[in-house]
C-alpha cells in the first residue's frame, strides 16, 4: 500500500477513493491492515475516517458545496471543543457522529453518496448510437434529432429559442413559453470520428469538437456556475464571466475557469485526462470519491495538467509547446516527440479507421512533425512511414501495422 497515505489528514483519507474502496468493499485489506499496524497514529486518523464513509454511505441525498463546506467548519469545531486528547478513540468517534447528525438536522437533509467513483453526473444519451451514423448529429432536449452531414458542422445559439446550423438554416428550440425558474435541459452534439464541429454557446463561448466526442450543453446559463459535459477532445475559448464560472465536467474531471483558453482530451478509453492551458488560468478538481476533498490543483499558461484515472491523481508538467495541441482545430496534427500509439489513436478518431498493431510490435519511435489532414488516410500513412519504421497494408477502413526491420 502506498505509504502517501500515512500523511493524509482525516478529510483527505474520506475522500481519497482507495480508502473508500477498502472501507465499502474491503479491496486490498491486507495491505491496508499493514499500513494500519506498522503506524499507529495513522491509524487513529483512518478510524475516524473509516466512520465518516460508512456514515455517508448510509443515505442518499445530495448536499450543495456550501452545506459541504458547513459540516466540515462543524465537524472541526465540535472535534476541537469537545475531543480533549485523553479521551478515548470509541468517544471520538461517538463525537463525530454526533457532530455530524447535529449538522445534518441543522440544514434539513441528510449527506450524500459516492459509491466507487462519481463519474459525471451527467449521462449521455448520444453515447448508446455512437457507431449508428457517420454524420454528426444535434440531439435536441425535447428529444428531436437533427443529423448534420457536413465534415465541420458549425451551431450558433442565437437566442433562448434558436440555433443556426451552417450559418444558413434556423432551428427552433422550443415553442413552449419560456419560465426564467425552470431548469434548462441539456442538448447533446455526438461527432463521430472523421468529423469535427464548432459550437457557439449562449454566453459567447466558443468550442471546438473534435473526431468522436460527445458535448451536453443547455439553450442557456441560468444556474450559478455555466456547466457543460464533455467525452472526447475539445478546445474552448471561454467568455468571462467573474460572477459566473465556466465549468467543463469531463468524466472524473471537474475544470473551473472564468475566461480562458485551453484544450481538453477526455475519451473514456484513455487512460488520462489532459488539459493544456493557453491563456487564463484553470483550476482541476478531481469528481472521485465523496467530493469532500477541497484540493484544487491550479494550472498557469503553458502548462498540463494530467488526470491519472487508475491512479486517481492529477500531476502538473510545464508545455512549452501548448499550440501544437490545438492544431487540429486548423486541420492539422503537429507533434513533438510523441509516441506511435498515441499518434495512431488520433488517426483512427480523425479518420474514422481501425489501426491495428501486433502483440509483439514495440517501438520506441518518437514523432515530431506535422500531419496535414486534409489529405487522405494513405496520404498521411505513406508521411508516417517515411519518418518511422514501420510498414503497413490498408485493407478498407483497418491499417495493419508491421515493424520494418529493414531500416
Amino acid at each position: 500500500m502506498n505509504s502517501k497515505y500515512i500523511k493524509y489528514s482525516i478529510e483527505q483519507l474520506a475522500d481519497e477513493k482507495q480508502f473508500i474502496d477498502w472501507v465499502l468493499k474491503g479491496d486490498h485489506n491486507e495491505a491496508w491492515v499493514k499500513l494500519l499496524e506498522e503506524n499507529p497514529d495513522f491509524g487513529n486518523r483512518a478510524a475516524e475516517a473509516r466512520e465518516i464513509v460508512l456514515l455517508l454511505q448510509d443515505h442518499s441525498n445530495v448536499l450543495e458545496k456550501k452545506d459541504e463546506l458547513e459540516m466540515w467548519s462543524n465537524i472541526e469545531k465540535f472535534s476541537k471543543t469537545y475531543r480533549p486528547e485523553t479521551r478515548s478513540l470509541n468517544m471520538r468517534r461517538s463525537l463525530y457522529w454526533a457532530a455530524s447528525i447535529l449538522l445534518f438536522l441543522s440544514i434539513g437533509t441528510f449527506a450524500y453518496i459516492y459509491l466507487g467513483e462519481k463519474n459525471s453526473s451527467y449521462q449521455f444519451v448520444s453515447s448508446e448510437f455512437q457507431h449508428q451514423s457517420n454524420d454528426t448529429r444535434l440531439l435536441l432536449s425535447d428529444g428531436e434529432e437533427i443529423s448534420l452531414k457536413t465534415y465541420n458542422s458549425k451551431l450558433s445559439l442565437i437566442s433562448d429559442t434558436e440555433l443556426m446550423l451552417n450559418n444558413d438554416t434556423i432551428i427552433n428550440l422550443s415553442t413552449k413559453e419560456i419560465n426564467n425558474d425552470r431548469k434548462v435541459q441539456m442538448n447533446e452534439v455526438v461527432i463521430p470520428f472523421g468529423k469535427k464541429s464548432e459550437l457557439l454557446l449562449a454566453d459567447g463561448t466558443k468550442v471546438w469538437l473534435n473526431a468522436g466526442s460527445h458535448f451536453a450543453f443547455p439553450t442557456r446559463f441560468t444556474e450559478k456556475t455555466r456547466n457543460v459535459f464533455l467525452e472526447g477532445e475539445a478546445y474552448f475559448e471561454v467568455a468571462e464571466n467573474k460572477t459566473q464560472p465556466f465549468i467543463v465536467n469531463a468524466s472524473q474531471l471537474e475544470i473551473r475557469v472564468i475566461g480562458t483558453h485551453f484544450n481538453v482530451s477526455a475519451h473514456t478509453n484513455d487512460d488520462k485526462i489532459e488539459t493544456i492551458l493557453l491563456e487564463g488560468s484553470v483550476g482541476l478538481r478531481k469528481t472521485t470519491g465523496f467530493g469532500l476533498g477541497k484540493n484544487e490543483v491550479i494550472l498557469s499558461p503553458y502548462q498540463k495538467g494530467s488526470f491519472d484515472k487508475q491512479n486517481n491523481d492529477v500531476s502538473v508538467s510545464a508545455e512549452p509547446n501548448a499550440e501544437i495541441y490545438i492544431t487540429w482545430t486548423e486541420g492539422m496534427f503537429q507533434f513533438s516527440e510523441e509516441g506511435l500509439p498515441s499518434v495512431f489513436a488520433k488517426l483512427e478518431r480523425f479518420y474514422n479507421v481501425e489501426i491495428k498493431i501486433p502483440e509483439n510490435f514495440h517501438s520506441s519511435e518518437l514523432i515530431s512533425g506535422k500531419l496535414d489532414l486534409k489529405e487522405s488516410i494513405e496520404d498521411v500513412m505513406a508521411a508516417l512511414g517515411d519518418v518511422a519504421r514501420i510498414e503497413y497494408r490498408i485493407e478498407e477502413n483497418t491499417i495493419y501495422i508491421n515493424k520494418n526491420e529493414n531500416r
